[in-house]
């Protein structure tokens, strides 16, 4: 449901992967166990050089060149998913802070989102696993936009629904796609590190704020932080 737009002035849009949960390496494990299935070249180096915060489709299409016919996309990146959330299940824990910070949004009556590159069937693993989706007035995927960050879509669309201007939003991201995103809203972000590729910090270049985890915001620091949108 669409909020109407004259009752908020701001928004924040949170990242899933990599910004809610630390979920890097359990990623990377998946490739190189689909890779070990198909015999496909997926290695830590190609995963973190090719595949990391890129959406499926561009991933499977890489690896399997004029082989990428839609419905081998389809199977190989729904089975790659599969292997990931049975991986990451047992370890499923937040970001520290995650959930004090959603409460204290949630209590101001500050509209969230969540807007990530991944599939809907990963959203939904660690919204309901943490027991967050209530905080969400907005949910965007990868599989309810054309193209997936580095364009801005997934941002803007949130931004839509929430009912506030993108460049009223702050977002919440961990990797370059999504700083790069970001950028092309012409939105403000905010880089939580904790479970980042340390690679791509340096890649923030028109960050905000950069902060470890969430136990370092709140929002009475978002608000001075932010005075232009608050």
């Amino acid at each position: 449901m669409k909020l109407k737009q004259e009752e908020n002035h701001w928004a924040v849009i949170f990242d899933v992967d990599g910004t809610m949960v630390d979920n890097y390496r359990f990623h990377q494990a998946a490739w190189i166990e689909l890779g070990r299935r198909h015999n496909l070249p997926v290695t830590p180096e190609y995963y973190k050089a090719n595949i990391h915060a890129r959406s499926n489709d561009k991933n499977v299409t890489a690896l399997l060149g004029n082989k990428a016919t839609p419905e081998w996309i389809h199977k190989l990146g729904e089975e790659k998913e599969a292997i990931y959330r049975e991986l990451f299940g047992p370890h499923l824990r937040e970001i520290p802070g995650l959930n004090a910070l959603l409460n204290e949004l949630n209590e101001a009556d500050i509209p969230c989102g969540a807007a990530s590159n991944s599939p809907k069937a990963n959203v939904d693993f660690v919204l309901d696993g943490l027991g967050i989706r209530c905080y969400f007035q907005a949910i965007t995927t990868r599989c309810d936009v054309t193209i997936g960050k580095p364009d801005p879509q997934l941002f803007t669309i949130t931004a839509d629904k929430l009912g506030v201007p993108v460049q009223q939003c702050i977002i919440m991201e961990d990797s370059a796609s999504g700083f790069l995103a970001a950028r092309n809203a012409n939105a403000l972000y905010v880089v939580i590190s904790a479970g980042a590729d340390p690679d791509d910090l340096p890649l923030a270049i028109s960050a905000s704020l950069m902060v470890r985890n969430f136990t370092e915001l709140s929002l009475d620091r978002l608000i001075r932080c932010f005075p232009q949108i608050s």
